[in-house]
């Protein structure tokens, strides 16, 4: 049992360093799209109707999908004034209460992100813009970041419980 969940983190937390890059690429592709719109209407004059909402999909989607690996490394804003205070038992079960919570929210948030991508899908949303690009491509992104984010979770709350002597992995202090 204990094996199969330490392949099971090992998988999510590999997935999560992938999509980390894929998020990093993403924002390179929407800073040469940014680029490439400035020099363009500095040139020609004409602005193009598809950039601003392309990097707004560029965007959304480096966001969610960069939450899990953010979270892997707990780079996320904590409160870290309590970990001066308290003692190392204590401080390992702040941090297992915390993730345990914010699974909680983050699950609502993704069962509720799914269901907008779903009524997209199926409704055949898009935006109101003359491109008018399809909604559920966001969404998509949105409801994958967060499904890996909860993912990311369960894994960092199973470890704790699992493994109770082993140091924290990843852990972002003082950065």
């Amino acid at each position: 049992m204990l094996k199969a969940w330490d392949w099971f983190g090992n998988v999510i937390r590999r997935l999560n360093v992938f999509l980390g890059y894929v998020a990093a690429m993403l924002i390179i592709v929407s800073t040469l799209a940014i680029s490439y719109e400035v020099v363009w209407r500095y040139l020609f004059h004409q602005p193009h109707d598809w950039n601003l909402e392309f990097n707004i999909f560029m965007l959304i989607a480096a966001t969610f999908l960069a939450a899990a690996h953010t979270q892997m490394k707990r780079g996320h804003v904590g409160i870290e004034v309590l970990d001066g205070l308290l003692s190392a038992s204590w401080k390992r079960r702040r941090r297992l209460l915390s993730d345990i919570l914010s699974l909680m929210f983050c699950a609502f948030i993704t069962v509720y992100i799914w269901q907008h991508f779903h009524q997209a899908w199926e409704g055949g949303w898009t935006s109101s813009s003359t491109w008018a690009p399809k909604e559920w491509i966001p969404y998509s992104f949105m409801g994958a970041g967060m499904t890996m984010l909860c993912l990311q979770l369960l894994v960092q709350i199973g470890d704790d419980l699992l493994h109770p002597t082993a140091p924290v992995e990843h852990e972002v202090v003082g950065e």
